[in-house]
């Protein structure tokens, strides 16, 4: 079911549940009053036989006969009884309708009595009268009170279903009216495709939820517009740097195939192509480990960075043979003051490749690594004292394919840096670089614990 046909039931429903409440409130409270009404009358019905046949005596001629003006006044099915001490009707003689014994002893008992049998109403009084005790006893049915409730209830009943349609067509109209914003921005968003991420939703003035989602949609499409353009450049790059590599390998047998040729030219060739291919191998590696650099939160466990940082050092310390690494620590005793939740195999990559290149571009002098807390964050430093980055070249180091002109002659191709970025943000930790042209760089991996 639609949004918009939603809305028009759900509100429909809440005004048919008010109103009902309100008419069934109405007819209750008519009821009631008619009921109380007729009883009033039924009681006055009750008096007026009692003075007439009873305080004649009592009464002066004026008021005797303005008590018989009353008299004729009859109700619909009107039933009155007078009875004595003995249970027996006096006065009124009638072989019809009897009330019972213990109505009458109930009446004495209360001195005053009202009850309902079906659509009967009856009033019952007890009488002192100078003559003696008498129980009055006065019964009608209110036709004319029914029979107005029942067309208040028609009435009622006609007046909720023609609102309750009135409501849903009108509800349906409010809701279209208010969703038509939506519709238009769907309909925007329809035309919209991988190439024409450029276009944008039209915002108007205003701090609104539609506002609100016009700027949220846009800023989505910020982003994929950013994504798409960046996975294009990283497509192109890629496909470039993969393409060198096999060309090198390629051009190294095409040559040693045109012509016989002795054993150490051919070993010669063989030489070339296994670099090639060990760096193809490399880059190929730093695209897998870009790819699945994305984990799970889940997948998180608890790491101390001190012994991180440790492992790294030995490790690429082994590896580059000539390396020299200077490690320091200026930690607190509490190691949960450098604790953190993430991924170590991943963080083990990034810190790998900050290392590994501050050794790459030192000229064989000794890099510093340290580490050490600063207001409940824990800080590694990554200093080395080579060629520097330029001060233009600093804002796009952390981009995929990115190489400074100075490194052009270093081997690399330039996703080391944009891996590592990608798994720093990964952990919420942020990077900052300070370097100076000829005199080195200094990397800030800053983690918050």
């Amino acid at each position: 079911m639609r949004i918009r046909d939603r809305l028009s039931l759900q509100f429909t429903l809440i005004f048919a549940v008010l109103l009902l409440c309100a008419l069934a409130t109405i007819y209750f409270v008519t009821y009631k009053y008619r009921a109380g009404n007729f009883y009033a009358r039924l009681k006055d019905r009750a008096l007026i036989t009692a003075e007439l046949f009873l305080a004649e005596d009592s009464l002066s001629e004026e008021n005797f006969r303005s008590v018989q003006k009353k008299y004729p006044q009859t109700l619909s099915d009107e039933i009155v009884r007078i009875y004595n001490d003995k249970d027996k009707p006096v006065f009124l003689q009638d072989t019809g309708y009897q009330w019972t014994h213990a109505v009458i002893d109930d009446v004495r008992s209360k001195e005053e009595l009202n009850y309902s049998v079906r659509n009967i109403q009856t009033v019952g009084l007890y009488y002192r009268d100078n003559s003696g005790n008498f129980v009055v006893l006065a019964s009608a049915v209110d036709i004319q009170g029914e029979e107005t409730l029942r067309q208040l209830f028609w009435s009622m009943f006609s007046v909720w279903l023609i609102s309750i349609l009135v409501m849903y067509f009108l509800g349906s109209l409010f809701a279209r009216i208010a969703l038509y914003p939506i519709t238009r921005i769907i309909n925007a968003v329809k035309f919209i495709r991988s190439t024409s991420l450029d276009k944008r939703l039209p915002v108007k003035e205003g701090k609104d939820e539609i506002n609100e989602l016009s700027i949220t949609f846009n800023n989505l499409l910020e982003h994929l517009e950013q994504s798409f353009d960046a996975q294009r450049s990283f497509v192109a790059n890629a496909s470039h740097e993969l393409r060198t590599p096999l060309t090198s390998i390629m051009g190294g047998i095409e040559v040693a195939l045109s012509v016989e040729r002795d054993k150490e030219e051919y070993k010669k060739v063989l030489a070339d192509v296994l670099v090639e291919s060990e760096k193809l191998t490399d880059l190929i590696n730093h695209l897998f480990e870009l790819s699945h650099s994305n984990v799970d939160v889940n997948d998180f466990h608890e790491i101390r960075l001190d012994e991180l940082l440790w492992q790294v050092k030995d490790e690429w310390s082994h590896r580059l043979a000539d390396s020299k690494i200077l490690l320091q620590y200026n930690l607190p005793e509490d190691p949960k003051r450098y604790t953190i939740s993430g991924n170590s195999h991943l963080l083990f990559i990034a810190l790998g490749n900050i290392l590994k290149n501050a050794v790459k571009f030192s000229g064989g002098q000794t890099v510093t690594c340290t580490m050490g807390v600063q207001d409940n964050k824990a800080v590694i430093s990554i200093a080395d004292l080579g060629i520097g980055i330029k001060p233009e070249d600093l804002p796009n180091i952390f981009q995929p394919f990115y190489r400074g002109s100075n490194a052009i002659g270093h081997d690399g191709v330039g996703i080391g840096l944009s891996l590592s970025d990608k798994i720093f943000r990964l952990h919420n930790a942020s990077v900052q670089v300070r370097s100076e042209l000829g005199k080195g760089t200094t990397f800030f991996i800053i983690f918050p614990v």
